[in-house]
């Protein structure tokens, strides 16, 4: 979606400040100050300022705190804490701009495995409790690797045990929110918005999603001290009126482009083989790319309890051939993405890279040097979707995220990404599976795409998608 630049928003900033002042400033719920995974579990956080907000330099952070019982210790799943949030939304005076659902599943499952690289991983072991080269003994898990296993933790690293936080105790998380207007490069004037501050509406996720625990299922936790740390810039009189002035040159709007998430379930049944469908019905004008994850939800056949379980960052591989995606009569892309995960390729499955560099090419370039974040031949597709192959405490991950490209099907220059929306287009995502799944698949599918957030003289936002 391409807008001429006196219209752009994002092309117009930054301007000749007057020297701005970064200021750190919290926002606090507005609807209580402590939530339960089983009682009251919405947060609601209401941001309002006279300045600019830096959403890239801002993020959230709470106190979670567990009393399961005694000897009942938790271990985190790699979520860390976007693994409590089941639900993000962001609205408006009661308009809602934004809602992904199965947030957890997106950032423990998908995101993070193929954009964290290890030193974003280290940084997650401070700020989200994540395991990083440690031994993990019970009662220590900073126990450091030994001598010659230490370079082996980049491509090694460990779930937490499930002795990392005590029954009883509690432990602070922080991390930046992703999506929306959280993930903006430009500075968010919220000095516009009148009257109607913006809510962020946190939903959080259940006991049995965010770990594993040591003897029993996790009954409920409780998440205090909510605040979200804002980094807002205040600038000279001059650069607000001149903001006001684009504003009204660009039609009485300030245009904000924003990269979204949104989420559609399906479910493959137990023991199919052969081309299966998932109906992804989104209808959007710019569709970037679509992303999906399977796993087993049942916890049975062989599978163990959910408690022992890291089922919230789980993917299986299907035991798929390949798949690609059907919009309208349009198969994309033409022929299949080949997996080759098939049973009879097993353990190896040597043929993933297609899948590997497909999966890729959504996030980046596939020739870069950096990589696929934390994704490895010892972690990335090398299990069915059933409960049995989910990690256990102590275990490596075990990643399965795929993906499509979109943007490489525009069929004219001048379109970014797929337009499923003015002709109601239909999208089938075509799963080929080589053997079948002891358990029933649910499927997790995320489509990414443009979004134009619109920005009234009356300072109203509303959403073009």
């Amino acid at each position: 979606m391409s807008l001429p630049s006196s219209m752009d928003y994002t092309k117009i900033l930054p301007v000749a400040a007057g020297n701005p002042r970064a200021m750190r400033r919290t926002f606090l719920p507005v609807n209580g100050t402590s939530f339960t995974a089983n009682g009251n579990n919405i947060i609601r956080i209401e941001l309002s300022a006279s300045q600019f907000w830096d959403a890239k330099h801002s993020y959230l952070r709470f106190k979670c705190t567990f009393a399961n019982g005694a000897g009942n210790d938790v271990g985190l799943d790699n979520g860390g804490l976007h693994g409590f949030i089941r639900r993000l939304r962001v609205e408006q005076a009661g308009s809602v701009l934004y809602d992904c659902n199965r947030y957890d599943k997106l950032l423990a499952a998908i995101l993070l495995p193929t954009q964290s690289n290890m030193s974003v991983v280290g940084d997650r072991s401070i700020a989200e409790g994540q395991r990083f080269g440690t031994v993990g003994t019970a009662g220590d898990t900073n126990t450091p690797l030994a001598g010659g296993a230490t370079t082996g933790a980049i491509v090694a690293n460990q779930h937490n045990d499930e002795a990392q936080i005590d029954n009883a105790g509690d432990i602070i998380l922080c991390a930046p929110l992703v999506g929306s207007l959280f993930s903006q490069d430009k500075l968010v004037p919220l000095q516009l918005l009148s009257s109607s501050p913006l809510t962020i509406e946190i939903e959080l996720a259940p006991p049995g999603d965010i770990g594993v625990t040591a003897l029993a299922d996790m009954t409920n936790y409780t998440i205090s001290d909510v605040a979200y740390v804002a980094s807002l810039v205040d600038v000279a009189p001059e650069v607000d009126n001149q903001i006001r002035m684009i504003q009204e040159l660009a039609g009485g709007h300030i245009v904000l482009n924003c990269n979204d998430f949104t989420h559609f379930n399906g479910n493959i049944p137990a023991g199919a083989q052969g081309q299966q469908a998932i109906n992804v019905p989104a209808r959007r004008k710019s569709i970037k790319s679509l992303l999906f994850v399977g796993a087993s939800d049942t916890f049975r056949a062989g599978g163990g309890a959910r408690r022992a379980r890291f089922n919230q960052s789980f993917g299986g591989n299907f035991n798929m051939s390949n798949y690609q995606v059907k919009v309208g009569s349009i198969m994309h892309p033409a022929t299949p993405i080949l997996v080759n995960c098939e049973p009879a390729n097993a353990p190896d499955y040597n043929g993933r890279g297609e899948a590997l560099l497909e999966l890729m090419k959504c996030f980046m370039p596939v020739n870069n040097v950096i990589g696929a974040g934390a994704l490895s031949r010892l972690n990335y597709a090398l299990t069915d979707c059933d409960t049995g192959g989910m990690a256990t405490t102590g275990t490596a991950p075990k990643y399965s995220p795929f993906g499509i490209d979109m943007e490489a099907f525009q069929r004219t220059a001048i379109e970014s990404g797929v337009n499923t929306a003015d002709r109601s287009t239909p999208i089938t995502l075509l799963i080929n599976i080589g053997g079948p799944n002891v358990e029933a698949i649910n499927v997790d599918a995320f489509v990414s795409y443009d979004a134009l957030y619109y920005i009234d003289r009356s300072g109203v936002i509303s959403v073009s998608h």
